[in-house]
């Protein structure tokens, strides 16, 4: 029988431990944010219009990878219609059911199997049919659907004169079965991506391309340490300043905002800020043991509870530590956000992997309700790994707030290098075991 990793993790011994530092908590209560489209109502997935053209709405975005395209290849399948006749929505937190994030290669799990769009795009199809098969007077096995047109016979009627417009108001069926790849005629084959040809052209709008009327524009300054905090503030250091609209401080949070983007960074640049000193960072040279040493609490990932037996009864153990050190996530381009915050509502342009976690976040920092809180997706300039998607979207937020108006935030490649999110440095313990045909009987990694 050929190994499998899944057979592996099930017959082997195995033990793996992550552990996370103490005192990081996770903003984010279990289950779907309150307000959002409801996961289990049809219409919060797809909608007809009276033109028979169909829009669908995800909770899973796209970061470059191609995943939209396929989405709408998924409901245009399931759906019987021509690939150009699906308009896919995600990650709009007014409009697009609470998926979580985009991350960790789940976006097809989570919407291709059995469940979530899958579902709703079969419960739709079916629904078709049982309307059709009224609308007709024939039974549904006698119909079929090609070209949003579903036909018995002579007789025929289209989505549109179906639906027209109408919601749904049906619950997803669990029972609604998904058709079989070897029906498929449009999922699973290769189309053009509907983006590429604005990307290439200069046409599509990143989130560095968002403009919204009366946008003003805004930059952080930034602690001279880690753990820096504000002692004084001296405004009348860039006061009569060209385009300088305000010098805001909340906290320990210092930034500028002005008329146009080089003002406010002329402004940031010659505000006069006194910080109190922050902690030292730790002796790089010795980094890795001090990620051993730090407060942690341990998490078991997978424990099969027989790994130190498998191994000391091994005929042969081999060891070994990986040291990975911070990287950082350097995209092509420096993360930036608009945000425009007006007294208790605030939408905002993000390039987070997670307009919702996002929502319930910048509620917290901008002291207003989550539910009046908008947080709209907008590609960036790449993901992968941590950059500064998020952070820069809650400078933007501040500053809109203590302007009421919109603000533009682009972080600059120092802003981006010296300040922002790296990926964590790790030390990876791994000890594995083989028995005497060479066969691998444990694995115990601990990082």
């Amino acid at each position: 029988m050929k190994a499998t990793r899944r057979s592996f993790l099930k017959t082997s011994g195995v033990l793996i431990v992550g552990f996370s530092a103490g005192g990081m908590k996770v903003a984010r209560a279990q289950g779907p944010l309150q307000g959002s489209p409801a996961m289990n109502q049809l219409d919060s997935w797809i909608a007809i219009a009276a033109d028979g053209s169909i829009t669908a709405y995800s909770g899973k975005e796209e970061l470059g990878q191609g995943i939209s395209t396929a989405q709408a290849q998924l409901v245009a399948e399931e759906l019987s219609v021509p690939f150009n006749r699906v308009k896919l929505i995600y990650c709009d937190t007014a409009l697009t059911p609470d998926q979580a994030h985009t991350s960790g290669s789940q976006s097809h799990p989570a919407n291709f199997n059995h469940g979530n769009l899958a579902q709703a795009a079969a419960t739709a199809r079916e629904l078709l049919f049982r309307m059709a098969s009224e609308h007709l007077s024939i039974p549904v096995e006698q119909l079929t659907a090609s070209d949003g047109v579903i036909s018995g016979g002579s007789r025929r009627v289209t989505y549109g004169e179906l639906v027209g417009g109408k919601k749904f108001s049906l619950e997803l069926d669990p029972k609604a079965k998904r058709k079989p790849a070897s029906q498929w005629t449009v999922l699973g084959k290769p189309v053009p991506r509907p983006d590429l040809p604005d990307l290439v052209t200069g046409k599509f709008e990143f989130v560095h391309n968002v403009r919204l009327p009366g946008m003003l524009h805004g930059r952080v300054v930034r602690p001279p340490s880690v753990g820096a905090t504000v002692a004084s503030v001296e405004e009348s250091s860039v006061a009569g300043m060209p385009g300088v609209v305000k010098v805001v401080v909340k906290k320990n949070f210092v930034g500028v905002v002005a008329e146009k983007p080089w003002q406010a960074i002329q402004a940031a640049a010659k505000l006069k800020v006194t910080w109190n000193p922050g902690a030292a960072l730790p002796n790089q040279a010795t980094i890795y043991d001090s990620l051993r040493k730090q407060p942690a609490r341990d998490t078991l990932m997978v424990d099969s509870g027989d790994v130190d037996q498998k191994l000391s009864g091994a005929a042969t153990v081999l060891k070994a530590t990986y040291l990975h050190p911070y990287q950082m996530h350097g995209s092509m381009g420096s993360s930036c956000s608009v945000a425009d915050v007006q007294g208790e509502k605030a939408t905002i342009y993000s390039a987070t992997q997670a307009v919702w976690y996002q929502k319930n976040t910048s509620a917290m920092i901008l002291g207003l309700k989550p539910e009046n809180i908008r947080v709209i997706f907008r590609r960036g300039s790449g993901c992968y790994g941590v950059n500064g998607a998020d952070t820069v979207t809650y400078d933007a937020a501040i500053l809109s707030q203590a302007v009421g108006k919109p603000v533009r935030v682009q972080l600059t490649r120092k802003d981006e290098m010296a300040f922002e999110n790296y990926g964590p440095a790790y030390v990876i313990d791994q000890r594995t075991s083989a028995d005497s045909d060479g066969n691998i009987t444990a694995r115990d990694h601990e990082s």
